[in-house]
């Protein structure tokens, strides 16, 4: 018995070292896989499909959903609509296009969707900064991208360094030359889906 407690004893003050270094040298946090690398398919619903599934608990506890898009033809255009085709539940959140109607209000349980890189309109901000509240950032990627210089000394991550850094983690798992996508999570309530474009 003194041996197993000597042994516990051993790993913990190991454990701990090992965490006081890891916050005495500032260890970067990095993006969370959430979908692993899969392909594609020819259209949106595979997509829309993982993503209703995997999110299923915090589509529940959120009271807005705000999807960014960067990219702009069919078919992953709708991918908000076919993720909220799969997702299964009695009460279905209401979806509202921001790029078409910027005025457009809603009290609980919303979608939203706007372009990536446009702000979202001010009463929307203080909504998303006082309720629980999800951003889905859609972004195409090319599995080659390189990381610039200023992302690997980076403790928190900046928007445009999440892609990159996420390329990395994945590409050894892109096997086949078809188009791929996953998910990574960062900073808890920020989902980041990258879809590669055919070639």
């Amino acid at each position: 018995m003194k041996l197993v407690f000597a042994i516990l004893g051993a790993a913990i003050l190991i454990s701990s070292g090992i965490m006081i270094f890891l916050v005495k040298k500032g260890a970067a946090l990095r993006p969370a896989g959430v979908i692993a690398p899969s392909e594609v398919g020819v259209t949106a619903d595979l997509i829309g499909q993982a993503v209703g599934l995997r999110l299923f608990p915090d589509f529940q506890t959120a009271k807005n959903v705000v999807w960014y898009l960067d990219i702009g033809d069919e078919p992953f255009v709708n991918l908000p609509e076919s993720t909220l085709a799969n997702y299964q539940t009695n009460f279905k959140p209401e979806l509202f296009d921001l790029r078409k109607n910027p005025q457009a209000s809603c009290v609980e349980n919303c979608w939203y969707v706007q372009t990536a890189n446009v702000a979202l309109p001010e009463a929307l901000q203080q909504k998303i900064k006082t309720e629980p509240s999800l951003e889905i950032f859609v972004q195409y990627f090319d599995r080659d991208e390189a990381v610039p210089g200023f992302c690997e000394n980076e403790k928190t991550l900046e928007v445009k360094c999440v892609r990159p850094v996420s390329v990395r983690e994945v590409r050894k798992k892109l096997k086949m030359p078809a188009p791929y996508f996953f998910m990574r999570r960062y900073l808890d309530s920020q989902f980041y889906l990258f879809i590669e474009k055919a070639k």
